[in-house]
């Protein structure tokens, strides 16, 4: 599958309201596939049949953000309730297209962090940063 990188200098993600600011300089933001679009099963005969995959707009998100950030705290808020947090939100990078700003956006529907965090440090500056990955039920891109 693709990875979707989005310059995280460019890029907003709001996560059940919350505005997720802290990144570091230089970095991403990843929106990644995790299924096909589409099922292919083909016969002896020479034939296909295709479908749509009902699981084709599922995505991971990796997001990185800096240790001890208020982006930070709250994911790491939410990773320990009782019961699993349920994540709907948005991801925008803008962009110029033929000298208008504009701005991608994917929905994201139905998501939580699907793995522990990790502690990494940071390409850019050297600083510890905490990775969260979210699995989404939906993300839907539009221009």
């Amino acid at each position: 599958m693709s990875i979707i990188t989005m310059q995280a200098d460019s890029t907003s993600l709001i996560l059940n309201g919350f505005a997720i600011t802290d990144f570091a300089a230089g970095d991403v933001v990843e929106l990644n596939p995790v299924n096909d679009l589409t099922s292919h099963v083909n016969s002896s005969d020479g034939g296909v049949n295709i479908n749509k995959r009902v699981d084709a707009e599922v995505h991971d998100l990796v997001v990185r953000v800096q240790k001890f950030s208020p982006s930070d705290a709250f994911l790491n808020s939410q990773r320990n309730q009782p019961a699993p947090v349920v994540f709907n939100g948005s991801v925008k990078e803008d962009f110029v297209r033929d000298g208008t700003e504009t701005s991608e956006t994917y929905q994201l529907e139905s998501g939580t962090i699907t793995t522990q965090p990790a502690n990494v440090k940071s390409d850019t500056d050297g600083n510890a940063m905490m990775e969260y990955t979210l699995r989404f039920r939906r993300a839907v891109r539009s221009l």
